[in-house]
């Protein structure tokens, strides 16, 4: 059964029971539920936006979607624990069991949402693209990390997740820091889902902690990380590189002028941590490479 109905069952009735009955040959695309104050419930399919009413016509509940909704599918998201996600929160989400990532957006009130006026349920998939030859020639090296660029929705996750399943069945010894519990799709306990890789992972770890914690304890040949975004980040990548680690991480951007221009990487580029890099097509074509472009 496709991922998305565990995803739609992840919210309250009777919302969960009218999205619950998307005719399966309509389920495999949907990428998100997103829930908007006012409007009706709607599907990304494809990187568009879709009233879910084009395929479950006669819905009630999810035909209009009023304050009191929102705020119950808000809270029963978090389990009633809203404190609990304060970290992820500030970052403008949360994520709950099997790797679906919750967007908010609301009024901020300086330490949580005052209000909250839209939810984006991503729907979590083990999804794998194609590796190209040349990313599978530069991985086969002894030396040089990847950086995956692209923008929001072009399959960065996804490209993470093939070089990772690509690199276990080549006998590396590869180690994840799966910071929001995405990359790996694997909860608190639990080995990642599909087939057990022959990988270590630190699920909602920080990446700062993690990359420090694979580097004490591991061993690893490589360290896998999903968004870069911070200067912490940025650091403790470089005292990976000092170790002789190789990493294979992600990053919001668009093109190799771009990338250049994010102060938490400009030291990273200077001093050639990452020698090559990856910029996905985009929206419509996930996990797809674009360009292969050298970065140092």
């Amino acid at each position: 059964m496709d991922e998305y109905y565990r995803a739609a069952a992840a919210l309250p009735q009777p919302l969960a029971g009218e999205l619950g009955k998307l005719p399966p040959r309509y389920a495999a695309y949907v990428q998100e539920i997103r829930l908007r104050l006012g409007q009706p419930v709607l599907f990304t399919v494809q990187g568009r936006l879709t009233p879910c009413s084009k395929f479950l016509p006669g819905v009630r509940r999810a035909g209009h979607i009023d304050n009191a909704c929102l705020q119950e599918c808000f809270l029963h998201l978090c389990r009633h624990s809203v404190y609990a996600y304060e970290e992820e929160l500030r970052q403008g989400f949360f994520t709950i069991e099997g790797g679906n990532r919750v967007g908010v957006a609301g009024n901020w009130g300086g330490n949580g949402f005052s209000a909250v006026t839209s939810l984006n349920l991503r729907v979590a998939r083990w999804v794998t693209c194609e590796l190209p030859q040349q990313v599978q020639r530069y991985l086969a090296e002894t030396a040089g990390s990847l950086l995956v660029a692209g923008v929001p929705g072009s399959g960065k996750t996804t490209f993470l997740r093939t070089l990772v399943q690509h690199l276990s069945q080549k006998d590396a010894v590869v180690c994840v820091v799966d910071e929001r519990g995405e990359l790996m799709a694997g909860e608190s306990g639990s080995a990642p889902l599909p087939g057990r890789m022959r990988c270590d992972v630190y699920t909602r770890c920080p990446k700062a902690e993690g990359i420090e914690m694979a580097l004490r304890c591991m061993n690893p040949a490589f360290i896998v990380c999903d968004e870069l975004g911070t200067a912490q980040d940025a650091a403790a990548v470089e005292r990976g590189l000092v170790s002789g680690v190789r990493f294979l991480a992600s990053v919001h951007c668009d093109s190799p002028q771009a990338l250049r221009q994010k102060p938490f990487l400009q030291n990273l580029l200077h001093v050639g941590a990452f020698r090559q890099a990856v910029f996905l097509d985009g929206r419509e074509k996930p996990g797809t490479v674009a360009e292969w472009a050298a970065l140092a």
